[in-house]
């Protein structure tokens, strides 16, 4: 009798090559002759693309619904407490809430635009103390980045925030509206210095970044300001000329400057926004300094910036900076993030945390209106 192991090893062997052509035609045929997919194997491909898109836009819109509240709570707390407008405090809680506004999210819009009707006064731009000795021309000139983040973060209509209210009422909020707006470019054209720089606001020079550095954000934030209005700057070439750095350190320097450069024709958006991305940290994130962990403030002007530049090499980052926004997120909506001048020794203040966390929500809810 033969040795039935060495007959079973032959057996299993003719199956085998009888399977091996089987298997190409298989593969053959999920292939067309220049080696590509078929159509057929295209729909899983497609299918599971799909989801993971669709798991990302919920994941985005449950963290920009978490931190809404704390940006509501913390945001009216600052006014009642201080009873004064800050540089960014009360800026971007308007920018970020009319956003979310925008973008169908639930916010309290009467609030809301008591809120803005009550930071445009240009007497609360001092405290409480100041007001009756304070001169407008004078505080206007005083609080550039001020009028800056109200000129690009609140919504030159009052659609976003009305509540019902009647036609009337809403017609002169439009014209009251159309005042301050007026009023606030008006100054900032007339506060240009010859140089062509604008003047930071408040604590801004003492940020933990050399001063001419926040002078060039300044400027930067100035000419969208004025872009965004129409408006021109009488030394805008002198202007432009300011903002050359050749050892940029901070994530704002390079994202306000790419978002200049997509409205102007003179500069390069494409270098900005490879420069930008270079900066990226493994984390997903970028620091407020470009040398710093990463932090939310800093990771959401990146990928506000980068959601406006139209490049396929900016998906993979962002994907990346929205887990890692997604993933520190604390518990009360917001994050957590490290103060931005020297004296706070890179420990995390509540003003930071809530300008970072308005920069995240902004960041994200750029990203879910562009992937729309």
């Amino acid at each position: 009798m033969k040795n039935p192991v060495a007959a079973l090893v032959k057996l299993t062997a003719m199956l085998l090559v009888a399977l091996i052509p089987t298997s190409h035609l298989i593969a053959a045929a999920e292939r067309d002759t220049d080696g590509s997919l078929s159509e057929d194997s295209e729909p899983k491909n497609s299918e599971s693309a799909s989801k993971v898109a669709y798991e990302e836009v919920r994941s985005v819109r449950k963290t920009v619904e978490r931190a809404i509240p704390y940006l509501e709570h913390a945001g009216e707390a600052w006014i009642e407490k201080r009873q004064c407008v800050s540089c960014h405090q009360v800026p971007f809680m308007l920018w970020s809430l009319s956003a979310a506004d925008a973008q169908g999210y639930t916010i309290n819009r009467s609030r809301l635009k008591k809120w803005t009707g009550w930071s445009t006064e240009v007497r609360n731009f001092v405290k409480p103390a100041q007001k009756q000795d304070q001169e407008a021309a004078s505080t206007l000139a005083a609080n550039i980045d001020t009028l800056n983040f109200l000129l690009l973060g609140l919504p030159a209509t009052t659609q976003a925030v009305t509540d019902g209210t009647s036609a009337q009422a809403e017609t002169n909020a439009g014209r009251i509206s159309a005042a301050w707006r007026k009023t606030f470019v008006k100054a900032l054209v007339e506060n240009q210095h010859d140089q062509g720089a604008w003047t930071p606001c408040g604590q801004l020079p003492a940020q933990k970044r050399p001063v001419e550095e926040t002078t060039q954000v300044t400027t930067a934030w100035t000419l969208l300001a004025l872009n965004s209005h129409h408006a021109t700057a009488e030394r805008e070439q002198q202007a432009l000329a300011s903002l050359q750095n050749t050892n940029p350190v901070s994530t704002e320097w390079w994202a306000v400057h790419l978002l200049l450069a997509e409205k102007r024709r003179d500069m390069n958006p494409d270098a900005l926004c490879t420069a930008l991305i270079e900066k990226q940290q493994p984390d997903g994130g970028w620091g407020w300094l470009t040398s710093d962990p990463s932090d939310a403030l800093a990771t959401g002007i990146a990928i506000y910036a980068l959601s406006c530049h139209d490049a396929d090499q900016n998906k993979a980052a962002i994907s990346r900076a929205v887990a890692y926004l997604i993933s520190s997120q604390t518990s009360d909506g917001s994050w957590k993030v490290p103060g931005t001048k020297k004296t706070t020794r890179n420990k995390p203040t509540p003003t930071s945390s809530y300008w970072g966390t308005a920069w995240a929500v902004l960041g994200l809810l750029r990203i879910e209106s562009r992937d729309r």
